[in-house]
């Protein structure tokens, strides 16, 4: 897609390099593949031709990282900048990387609670939509009544309602705050199951241990990858279901 170096970041190596891989995979030399590293896939060979493809692989490695490099000169020129800019060792780290890179376009979270989801598609075909839909409604469900669905008000003795009755119709309004967000998404085809909602209420807002701990470990992960720029982050939207085994993830 269309890549222009951000207002604010117009000398930062990596958008400058990247504008250079654009103008590479543009280039007649390409044909729009990218540059090659110069690693051999796994693959069962004698030493002699392995040697030989070794060989051949890593001629084509360099002359792309020849080619790369001219384009990023041409565009520290056009940027003012000295060609010593970015370093030789900076630009092979690009080159034997550059398969791995990945544009994502994340949605604060304020913007996703205050307008609904950008974006709808993945997430209308996808097994976290009830789920999604369930614990955006029981946010709803919170700010309407300072409580969580199931869950008595504070202050208030659990033995002084029905349970029973309380989860019935906590549940009940689960599901018409679930409809009404379906038909504000776009989505009105949609109904929320009511056992799901039901599900929902008398869990209480309960925290399990398993659940807890593999979230945890999941939240640290993925702020690992974004504190250190390594690995795919997810993008954005994942749902633990605990019942089945399952993680789902969508963009939102």
């Amino acid at each position: 897609e269309p890549l222009s170096i951000p207002a604010d970041n117009g000398c930062d190596k990596f958008w400058l390099m990247a504008k250079a891989l654009r103008r590479f995979t543009e280039s007649a030399y390409s044909g729009g593949a990218l540059p090659l590293s110069g690693a051999i896939p796994d693959m069962k060979a004698d030493t002699q031709r392995y040697i030989a493809l070794q060989r051949v692989y890593k001629q084509k490695a360099d002359q792309d990282k020849a080619e790369l490099t001219r384009h990023i000169h041409e565009v520290l020129e056009a940027a003012g900048l000295p060609q010593t800019y970015i370093s030789q060792p900076e630009i092979d780290l690009y080159c034997k990387n550059a398969h791995r890179l990945r544009l994502l376009r994340l949605t604060p979270v304020h913007t996703e609670l205050k307008s609904g989801p950008a974006s709808t598609e993945d997430l209308k075909y996808s097994e976290a939509l009830f789920h999604y839909v369930m614990f955006r409604s029981a946010g709803v469900f919170y700010g309407k009544h300072a409580r969580y669905p199931g869950v008595p008000a504070e202050g208030e003795a659990p033995s002084s309602a029905d349970p029973d009755k309380l989860v019935e119709s906590d549940a009940a309004e689960l599901v018409e705050i679930g409809n009404g967000l379906l038909r504000s998404w776009g989505m009105s085809d949609q109904t929320v199951p009511e056992p799901l909602a039901a599900e929902f209420s008398r869990s209480g807002c309960d925290e399990l241990h398993n659940i807890a701990s593999l979230s945890g470990g999941m939240i640290a992960q993925e702020a690992i990858k974004l504190i250190t720029h390594q690995y795919v982050p997810a993008n954005n939207l994942c749902i633990i279901d605990g019942a089945s085994s399952r993680i789902h993830t969508v963009k939102i």
